[in-house]
């Protein structure tokens, strides 16, 4: 519950590291439990190989918007920023993870294409977590 100053304003702060921090443990969270759906698909059904680029791609915009969800519902206010922040935060994260595991030169181009999208979806996620 947020508390009010004698003055009828809110007391809590605005932005809550905390929240963005644990939505980017849920994002990378459902990434791995996405990852972990897509190789048994990719075991089972040998052809969806030629969409693993993207089945990953999609289950990293998925895992940003999950991520965005619980910081947006964990700040209780102003969800749409701290849901923008996971998602962004995730995907920067994921992907200087990616660059240092497998460094693909051809991997900077698309760079900024995910974090716009993981953001917007981050911040989606965020704005309807704050407000059910």
């Amino acid at each position: 519950m947020v508390k009010a100053s004698p003055a009828g304003r809110s007391t809590a702060p605005i932005f809550s590291l905390g929240a963005v921090l644990r939505g980017v443990l849920v994002s990378f969270l459902t990434y791995l439990v996405l990852a972990l759906v897509v190789a048994t698909l990719i075991y089972f059904w040998g052809d969806l190989e030629l969409q693993l680029a993207s089945l990953t791609y999609g289950a990293g915009l998925v895992a940003a918007l999950s991520g965005g969800f619980v910081a947006g519902r964990q700040a209780g206010h102003t969800g749409w920023l701290h849901g923008l922040a996971g998602g962004a935060l995730f995907i920067v994260l994921s992907y200087y993870i990616a660059v240092f595991l497998w460094p693909v030169p051809a991997a900077a181009g698309i760079f900024g294409r995910r974090l716009l999208l993981g953001a917007a979806l981050g911040l989606a996620g965020g704005a309807v977590g704050a407000n059910l």
